[in-house]
């Protein structure tokens, strides 16, 4: 019994997104904006700040106190379904994406915490790759002294 109210939660929540993509796509095509008009320039900031903001919610401290209040009341199915969510990148991608969206074109000023994302998610993208080379040029190191 327990697996199928979580379930109707889980399904819940689908229909409550699409409600959402429907309400947002109705506020903009009220405001005489069609999603075809993205910019390629657009876009990769949209996808910057969603990646950002997916990491923030799904893996950073600054988020953890909400991941800990919600874990705390996972026995309730509703809280149980938000935990799904924010635990797993691939499910908040899709929710931030919105954000993004909602707030690059429908929140005045919100471009400019967008564009602050974008900024910062290409910034982790850099240090990301950094350690990497780091690490890679540390291995090829210990490969040679160990011969």
């Amino acid at each position: 019994m327990e697996n199928r109210i979580q379930h109707f939660w889980n399904f819940t929540s689908i229909f409550f997104y699409f409600g959402l993509i429907i309400l947002v796509g109705t506020i903009m095509h009220a405001n005489g904006f069609t999603i075809t008009e993205i910019t390629t320039r657009d876009l990769i900031i949209l996808i910057l700040a969603s990646y950002r903001l997916t990491r923030i919610v799904v893996f950073e401290k600054i988020f953890k106190f909400a991941r800990d209040f919600i874990r705390n009341y996972n026995r309730y199915y509703f809280f149980s379904t938000i935990q799904f969510v924010i635990t797993c990148p691939w499910c908040a991608g899709v929710w931030m994406a919105l954000i993004a969206i909602v707030f690059f074109y429908l929140i005045p000023y919100g471009d400019l915490l967008i564009y602050a994302l974008a900024i910062a998610g290409l910034a982790s993208f850099i240090v990301q790759a950094s350690n990497l080379m780091g690490l890679h040029l540390e291995e090829k190191q210990e490969e040679k002294s160990g011969k």
